[in-house]
């Protein structure tokens, strides 16, 4: 946690440049928190991301004049990189191809100055969520006095609840109150660009903060999340969005070299990033859930589950793409303290098929039946992280997780639908 004088905003100067604006993309959940090009993979890893170029690289190759001889704020995620491996915020205080552009950076945002949370900026779902939205609006608005132009580059994790396209929303409406333009660098959807499930986040039910009817899974990048909220949102900013280069819709970016990290370093792999994210509104239970222990697993657990009999129930669904055992493993706690317990071990075989949302509706309908007297779900904080409260509805009253995942589709075909005048990539 920076200290409080670290989170004003002032300009400050550099030998060669001024610093580079950091902002900070908050943790998603308690395993992961940024996507960016990694520097461990093998030669024909880094042979395919020297082919897939996110947009900082086309930026500073070939779209320099979008910033040359502005003042601009940067809105950075700290563990950004770019198609060399090279962090975004020291490109931005060394790269000669910047400093040629004579770019002036308005402000230093360090990466420590946002705290991680329960499960993206949601949190728990509570008042103080709230409190933080508005703070992260706060931070973005500071950054952004005195600049001319302002440029954004987001790792998001490919969910609704995942910290990105709050920040956008917030980075977006600052542009258009100051009136400057907003050059958004664009990154591949870590979970494809095909893949997309419900719920539609219900705005009309007070639960989703209204990100203009994005589905838990959203299949976008967060450029093309950046053209759907100033378009359906009216937010009426000069959006310009700088492409990735190399990439098509089906393709899973870590099969391309990109890698996504945990907060502490460690990379994590894509089916563990969509299950995870799928997941997410277990937060607002007593359930635990973390990633691994196995390269394509995550693990749910409890101290009081009976996890033989709820992984025994899950298979028996039979479900795509999915397999489930009983074990025992370690989960670390809000404090910090690290418990062993029991739990299901999710392994993922099939991350084409198989289905978050299943996965979670499918949990909370078993633990519930075996647990009843232990399973507590918060009802605001669950609605909240799902986006929708029919989802809590239909469980509570019995009905068969699979009708209740069945009953999104037809709202996620409209919003598929509908967002095509947005999209970018094939």
């Amino acid at each position: 946690m920076a200290r409080a004088e670290e989170l004003r905003m002032t300009p400050r100067r550099h030998d060669r440049v001024p610093a580079a604006a950091v902002l900070a993309a908050v943790a998603f959940g308690v395993v992961f928190a940024t996507v960016g090009f990694g520097q461990g993979a093998s030669g024909g890893e880094r042979r395919a991301a020297e082919q897939l170029r996110p947009g900082i690289t086309v930026l500073l190759e070939e779209q320099l004049s979008s910033i040359r001889g502005r003042r601009i704020a940067l809105v950075v995620d700290g563990g950004g990189r770019d198609a060399r491996g090279d962090r975004v915020v020291e490109l931005f205080s060394r790269d000669k191809r910047v400093r040629a552009a004579r770019v002036v950076v308005a402000a230093v945002w360090l990466a420590e100055s946002w705290p991680s949370v329960g499960a993206g900026p949601l949190g728990s779902g509570s008042a103080a969520d709230s409190a933080q939205l508005a703070r992260l609006t706060l931070m973005v608005d500071s950054v952004a006095q005195g600049a001319q132009a302002l440029v954004v580059d987001l790792l998001d994790g490919g969910v609704r609840s995942s910290a990105a396209p709050w920040i956008m929303k917030a980075a977006l409406r600052r542009a258009a109150r100051q009136s400057i333009p907003i050059v958004v660098l664009d990154r591949p959807n870590p979970l494809t660009g095909e893949h997309a499930e419900g719920p539609v986040a219900d705005s009309i039910a007070g639960v989703s903060d209204a990100l203009y009817g994005l589905p838990a899974r959203h299949g976008m990048t967060i450029g093309e999340i950046a053209r759907w909220f100033n378009l359906v949102g009216g937010v009426g900013a000069s959006l310009q969005v700088v492409p990735v280069r190399g990439w098509r819709r089906s393709w899973w970016p870590p099969d391309r070299g990109v890698t996504a990290m945990r907060p502490d370093g460690r990379s994590l792999a894509a089916a563990q990033l969509a299950m995870l994210g799928a997941l997410a509104p277990l937060a607002a239970t007593n359930i635990a859930l973390a990633a691994g222990p196995g390269r394509n697993s995550v693990r749910v657990g409890a101290p009081w589950l009976d996890a033989k009999v709820v992984a025994d129930r899950m298979s028996d669904r039979l479900m795509s793409g999915l397999k489930f055992r009983a074990d025992r493993g370690s989960f670390v706690g809000p404090t910090g303290v690290v418990a062993a317990m029991p739990c299901v071990i999710v392994d993922v075989t099939d991350r084409d098929g198989a289905s978050g949302l299943r996965t979670l509706v499918a949990f909370a309908q078993v633990i519930r039946s075996v647990h009843a007297d232990s399973l507590r779900i918060g009802a605001a904080a669950f609605d909240r992280l799902v986006g929708a409260p029919v989802v809590r509805q239909l469980l509570v009253s019995g009905e068969d997780p699979d009708a209740i995942a069945d009953r999104q589709l037809a709202a996620v075909v409209d919003f598929r639908r509908r967002v095509r005048s947005v999209l970018l990539y094939r």
